[in-house]
């Protein structure tokens, strides 16, 4: 399984298929729209992950309503670019805070199927026995666990002690791995990328449950198993580094899992935006991610209960040097404001010392250096054309 994820969505080569998407991201052209958008149904959470990056967003408690939502997936469908030839393929239903805990969900995710827009959710999975059928539509599912024993989850995610939570949240992953098995279902395409996926960050006293959760992830049926470093959040609730014996450890329990008897899953972890102590690299001068995603969020406190706020930066949600719009209740002005003079302005704002000093590990990473190796100022360090 050494080549296992050369095919799989964990390969950032699949960001070469965008390029000439990419290459109409120029100021004063007609701004082609996101392949990918994230929609954050809730702001509200029922756990208190001590690294969560959204912490500042979820003080808003507030949700997009079932009609915000629904028109989102019909906006979606028919956005297009000036050409016809660019839309939106892809949504990825996450947070913010909880998204299950939206009970518009369901029909959210079954409106965006009936419309031919692909989904998946990242979810910590308390909730998943409400939405076993619609989740099915799902291209994955991705539970955020974040450990490998029900002591560290309770401890990490602000519970007692004695909170059955993880041992709620494993039973319901067994259940939808053994209900997607049994549908002819998105959930259980026959590709590496689909399933139902375990995630875990990796923060300090959880590295020594890589292999433990492996061994879960083993007896559950899942498809994949993703780990990766958390990173201190944008708004600096916390702050934290690895020593080298954490960093030592963390490579042990890798190669546990690497040799793991009997392993049917696929085992990712993701370490490029991360130097060699999984701190955030950030070595990009421009931030061109901003056109290539977008994040749609419940309204501020004033909105409008069918409104919505538009961010251009998942990891800085609750920044407003990063919103597009603000308690809008018209979805189809995401349109007129995408490519606008401000979403320009945003760009202008977002320096190279903004983006090494106070962005967090960039979740676009790959995109930006893509787009400043392959395309800004007509570059072509790799010369693509000859393949």
């Amino acid at each position: 399984m050494a080549d296992e994820r050369n095919w799989t969505s964990f390969n950032a080569g699949k960001m070469f298929y965008h390029i000439d998407r990419w290459k109409s991201i120029v100021p004063g052209r007609p701004c082609p729209p996101p392949a990918l958008i994230t929609v954050d149904p809730s702001n509200t959470c029922n756990l208190a992950c001590e690294w969560c990056n959204a912490w500042k967003v979820r003080k808003n408690m507030r949700q997009l309503s079932r009609q915000a939502l629904i028109n989102a997936a019909d906006f979606f469908a028919g956005w297009k670019s000036s050409d016809k030839k660019y839309g939106v393929g892809a949504v990825c239903i996450a947070g913010g805070g909880e998204p299950l805990t939206n009970p518009h969900v369901g029909e959210f995710i079954e409106r965006l199927h009936a419309d031919n827009i692909k989904s998946a959710t990242v979810s910590n999975g308390l909730l998943l026995d409400r939405f076993f059928e619609p989740l099915l539509h799902n291209e994955y599912v991705a539970l955020s666990v974040d450990a490998g024993t029900s002591k560290t989850f309770n401890k990490y995610k602000g519970l007692p002690q004695d909170s059955k939570a993880f041992d709620k949240i494993i039973g319901n992953i067994e259940q939808l791995c053994r209900l997607s098995r049994s549908r002819n279902c998105r959930l259980n395409a026959d590709s590496p990328s689909n399933g139902v996926n375990y995630r875990m960050l990796i923060y300090k006293d959880n590295i020594g449950e890589i292999y433990e959760a492996a061994k879960i992830v083993r007896e559950l049926g899942c498809k994949n198993f993703h780990i990766r470093p958390a990173s201190v959040p944008f708004d600096g609730q916390i702050s934290f580094s690895y020593t080298k014996d954490e960093l030592d450890e963390f490579r042990h329990q890798i190669d546990l899992v690497n040799r793991m008897p009997e392993r049917r899953f696929g085992f990712y972890y993701t370490l490029g935006k991360f130097d060699e102590n999984f701190k955030k690299k950030n070595d990009f001068c421009h931030c061109y991610g901003i056109f290539m995603t977008a994040t749609l969020m419940p309204p501020n406190q004033e909105g409008h209960p069918d409104g919505y706020c538009l961010n251009v930066c998942c990891d800085r949600r609750s920044d407003p040097l990063v919103r597009l719009l603000t308690n809008a209740d018209d979805i189809s002005e995401i349109a007129r404001a995408w490519g606008s003079k401000k979403h320009w302005d945003i760009f202008r704002a977002l320096t190279q010392n903004e983006i090494q000093n106070r962005c967090p590990r960039c979740t676009y990473y790959t995109h930006n250096k893509i787009y400043e190796n392959c395309i800004e100022d007509n570059k072509d360090n790799l010369l693509l054309d000859f393949i």
